[in-house]
């Protein structure tokens, strides 16, 4: 008897599901955005995002966390393509997060956050799309060359989350 519960415990444990890296709810940020990610500021100068399960920080300045108040406290929100037209959010081209959606301005928000599918030296990038066609892009690595860029093209707020 006691070996059956052993085994059907055991069974129970193998089929338990891997951790996804996706959208787990406002409170906390994708596991795929979190890390030190960097930008060429010019002149050996890098600016250094760190995005935590709870906080969000630039240049160790914390920006939005869990337990912060008003725009400031993180609340996460995943727009998938089309995505939330009726509330004024737009999922746009692909899959992106909002890391501070209690914001009232624009100048209170990072802007739009996705992990691109473009790669600086075989290494995914995380893309910013923050105001007219002007788009971030951070390595995991600090090199000495900026890959930001501005799209002028039509259509440009379906290169969000690509």
């Amino acid at each position: 008897m006691l070996g059956i519960g052993a085994i059907s415990v055991g069974l129970g444990l193998s089929g338990a599901q891997p951790a996804s890296a996706k959208y787990q709810g406002h409170a906390t940020t994708p596991t795929e955005l979190r890390g030190t990610w960097y930008q060429y500021f010019g002149h050996h100068r890098w600016q250094a995002l760190k995005i935590t399960k709870h906080a969000v920080s630039m240049n160790g300045k914390r920006l939005y966390a869990a337990n912060k108040h008003g725009w400031r406290k993180l609340h996460v929100l995943r727009l998938k393509k089309g995505q939330g037209a009726e509330s004024g959010y737009k999922g746009y081209g692909g899959t992106n997060y909002n890391l501070n959606s209690l914001a009232k301005y624009d100048y209170q928000t990072l802007g739009n956050v996705w992990l691109s599918h473009k790669r600086v030296h075989g290494k995914r990038t995380l893309g910013i799309y923050y105001n007219m066609g002007g788009f971030q892009v951070w390595t995991k690595q600090k090199l000495a060359h900026n890959y930001s860029y501005t799209y002028k093209g039509k259509q440009y707020l379906n290169r969000i989350g690509r």
